[in-house]
């Protein structure tokens, strides 16, 4: 078999591989399986840590577009703060008040609707 011939089958094998690999991960509904860290998005704060499980969300809040409310459906999601940077930008409120007002109200809503509902107190989130 020539150089160029086998070249070209090794080619296509890695494109192959590459688009299998890149399917799989784009149809992951879920999103990320370890927990997210959300203060490691802001610039400072002096409450601890709020540890954010992504796979309870998915569970509770089955349409992706409550929380992820720019996505239009076909790249994997933006995270919070990519449009939501620590500090006032035009329109779009920093990372802490994005958080209280989204999050803790949701969890308010969930409560009024006697659903099974997330912390809405400082410490139910920030826990030592």
């Amino acid at each position: 078999m020539g150089d160029w011939k086998m070249k070209k089958i090794v080619l296509m094998v890695a494109l192959v591989a590459f688009l299998a690999v890149s399917a799989v991960a784009f149809a992951n509904p879920e999103g990320p399986s370890e927990d997210l860290i959300v203060s490691e998005m802001m610039k400072s704060t002096k409450k601890p840590p709020v540890t954010f499980s992504h796979a309870k969300h998915v569970a509770g809040v089955p349409d992706c577009k409550t929380c992820h409310h720019e996505w239009k459906g076909k790249d994997a999601p933006k995270k919070c703060s990519e449009c939501h940077t620590g500090r006032k930008s035009g329109k779009k409120d920093n990372m802490k008040k994005t958080m209280h007002k989204k999050c803790k109200g949701c969890h308010k809503d969930f409560k009024k609707a006697s659903k099974a509902a997330g912390p809405t107190s400082c410490k139910g989130c920030h826990k030592k």
